[in-house]
This record gives C-alpha cells, sequence and structure tokens, in this order.
C-alpha cells in the first residue's frame, strides 16, 4: 500500500501499450469503412534514419487511402522502434522499450490538390 493507505494502481507493460496503439489504428480504419470509405492503397514501408554516411531502419510507415463522401484521406501511421542518439561521429540507434506511434490523418477534395490536416479527436469526422 502506498501513502495514506491507497494502493498504487499496477504499471501497464510496454507489450500492452503497443497492442493498445495498434487496435486504435485499426478501429479508425473501421470506422471509415464502416462509414462507407473506400480503400484505394494499404502499404507499409521501413522508415530511415541517417547515422553518418549509413541509413538503418529505424521502425515502419504504414499509409492507407481512402475515399469517403467525396473526399480523399490519407490516415498515416509512423512506428519508431529505435531512437537516435548522440551527435556528430557519436551518432548511434538505441532500441526503444516501448515503440513510439505517432497517427496522422489528412483529407482533401477529390478535385483538390491541397491537403489538410484533421484533429483526430474531432468529432463528426466520420
Amino acid at each position: 500500500m502506498g501513502v495514506g493507505g491507497e494502493k498504487k494502481g499496477m504499471r501497464e507493460i510496454p507489450e500492452t501499450k503497443a497492442a493498445t496503439r495498434d487496435k486504435d489504428f485499426e478501429e479508425i480504419i473501421e470506422r471509415v469503412i464502416e462509414a462507407g470509405g473506400e480503400i484505394i492503397e494499404d502499404e507499409t514501408y521501413p522508415l530511415y534514419t541517417d547515422i553518418g554516411a549509413q541509413e538503418m531502419e529505424i521502425g515502419t510507415q504504414r499509409i492507407i487511402e481512402f475515399n469517403l463522401k467525396g473526399m480523399d484521406i490519407q490516415l498515416t501511421r509512423n512506428v519508431e522502434t529505435h531512437l537516435l542518439s548522440g551527435s556528430g561521429h557519436q551518432k548511434h540507434a538505441e532500441e526503444l522499450e516501448i515503440p513510439r506511434v505517432k497517427i496522422t490523418m489528412k483529407r482533401k477534395s477529390e478535385l483538390s490538390n491541397d491537403w489538410q490536416i484533421v484533429d483526430l479527436d474531432e468529432d463528426g469526422m466520420f
């Protein structure tokens, strides 16, 4: 028991956090499909960073493009498994205990070339 008789909550393990983030991303995709979205592209690519004259893979990037009600929407998830540390000739990559996940969404009209970033917490998107 903690101070004042309060029991501290259990600490979430890294694998659970990563699984939750993956689940959140998949739920966004499901919501798009349920709303009538048509997936145009779903590709996964490696993420690289430069360390001196070399490139090192530090994670993955998944890009999903779909059309929903006359709007083109691009959903991107970057999962970084390594962190670049140091400077100059002392740069090196360290493996992260918990992968860093960044999800971004952009949209544009079918007739436009200008993408706008969408706030994922915005109500009424789907």
